[in-house]
């Protein structure tokens, strides 16, 4: 089935409207965030009252220890028992996601974002020739939106007999919320399983919970994941005129948590740094190894297996030279060192480095820049057809909204440029690739054409 084919078949009635222009706009800004930008962070903020304990355990264990790495306190603030996404849902009623929340995703703009990936997920495994059992593996679902409507595509195309969701999540209030959403009511936790929660969607598809990619059943799999290893803790380092050192975090004079840099080369400077960039004319870079763990995990469950993946994320192709550690509070930048376990920190994703660790291993596309990946995926004439369905003028303009966040370059308030779409598939659908032109659908550079198929002569008797 070709790819203008299954945009017709998936095309859905719209589900969603956002707020006025206005407000959405002065709403969205965290995935829009420039290099200049990290310089302005709110340093003077009320302090909070929230998640106290935290704040006394990280300036206890710094005061008996030392000062500790970024990745470490990123471990602490975010990913711990005590941090921002095990207890953030929890305490504010779930307000993580949206315009009541700190930030807000792709999904939540419009419903077009999920049903592209939907329909790229599936034409892709056309492409595939496979047959039979399949597993959709989402890392990171927040709120369970994307999932819900990348279902509501394959729905159309009768996928439920050999269909299964796997769901990957650490935060059990976020299991709540997915499960709530895409299921309509709760189930019981399970123990003593690779997964921790069993569910049937809306549409009847089996979906599993699981607390780690490794729990994941090793079948064939497409692997989704949306602004999920930027919040992965980093290893920060900048580079003196005697060599590199790590950023850690330490205590000021007043108590307060702030950045300094080791007195020489550590563990971390000389086994993470390659080469390559000790060489440049750099003066800073950063990696997430728990990042990078994943996306080889996922490769490698790939060749083993058989499938393909996609990582929709802001970030870079390795070219940034400046750090990018930030944290958001209700849609606004903030310090992040200013409220451990209350806001969310994030950081830009290195694409290039992971395309260093895999290309020998698997194919790999990208990054390629979101609005491209779109655009090549028919978002036009797919927002174009939901614009002469809205009747309502509030409607066509949360539609142009949306479109505009999705599209548009970060100097203009958007998502186009900083977001990247990259893929992995194995190395034995090479030879399918390179019949296709040498790129899955989304990832044809600028300027690509098909190439020319020769007709064979007639001969004649």
């Amino acid at each position: 089935m070709t790819l203008s084919a299954l945009l017709r078949r998936s095309i859905l009635p719209r589900r969603r409207i956002l707020p006025p222009p206005a407000v959405f706009f002065q709403q969205f800004q965290r995935r829009s965030l420039s290099s200049a930008d990290t310089d302005s962070i709110q340093k003077n903020q009320s302090p909070l009252k929230t998640n106290e304990a935290l704040y006394y355990f990280i300036r206890d264990k710094i005061r008996a220890s030392g000062p500790i790495t970024v990745h470490e306190y990123m471990q602490l603030a975010v990913g711990s028992g005590a941090g921002y996404y095990a207890n953030r849902g929890a305490r504010d009623e779930g307000k993580i996601f949206g315009s009541e929340g700190d930030f807000v995703t792709s999904p939540e703009l419009c419903q077009v974002f999920g049903e592209l990936l939907a329909v790229w997920a599936y034409y892709e495994l056309g492409n595939t020739g496979h047959k039979g059992q399949w597993q959709l593996v989402e890392m990171g679902p927040g709120t369970g939106q994307l999932m819900a409507d990348m279902l509501g595509v394959i729905n159309r195309f009768k996928e439920e007999d050999n269909l299964t969701v796997h769901l990957v999540e650490s935060s059990d209030a976020l299991i709540d919320e997915q499960e709530k959403r895409l299921c309509g009511s709760l189930t019981k936790p399970i123990e003593g399983k690779s997964y921790v929660r069993q569910s049937r969607s809306l549409f009847g598809v089996p979906i599993y919970w699981h607390k780690d990619l490794s729990d994941v059943p090793d079948n064939f799999s497409i692997y989704v994941a949306n602004e999920f290893l930027d919040a992965l803790p980093i290893h920060q380092f900048t580079k003196t005129g005697k060599g590199w050192h790590e950023v850690y975090v330490n205590l000021d004079e007043n108590n307060k948590f702030c950045f300094m840099l080791s007195k020489n080369e550590n563990l971390h400077t000389k086994g993470l740094i390659p080469e390559h960039i000790r060489e440049e004319n750099r003066r800073h870079w950063e990696v997430s190894p728990e990042a990078a763990t994943i996306v080889t995990q996922v490769g490698e469950k790939i060749v083993e297996n058989g499938g393909f993946a996609l990582f929709v994320d802001y970030g870079h192709d390795g070219n940034r030279k400046d750090l990018s550690l930030r944290a958001y509070r209700k849609h606004t930048v903030v310090d992040p060192l200013e409220s451990p376990g209350h806001d969310d920190i994030t950081a830009d994703v290195n694409f290039g480095y992971f395309k260093e660790l895999l290309q020998d291993r698997v194919l790999v596309y990208g990054p390629t820049e979101q609005w491209l990946f779109l655009s090549q995926m028919g978002i036009l004439a797919r927002m174009q057809y939901l614009m002469t369905q809205c009747k309502e003028r509030e409607g066509r303009e949360s539609l142009l909204n949306a479109y505009k966040l999705l599209m548009t370059p970060t100097k203009d308030g958007g998502m186009g440029e900083a977001f990247k779409a990259f893929a992995l598939f194995p190395q034995s659908m090479k030879g399918i690739m390179e019949k296709r032109g040498g790129f899955p659908e989304g990832f044809r550079p600028l300027g690509w054409k098909p190439p020319v198929v020769e007709k064979a002569e007639t001969v004649k008797e």
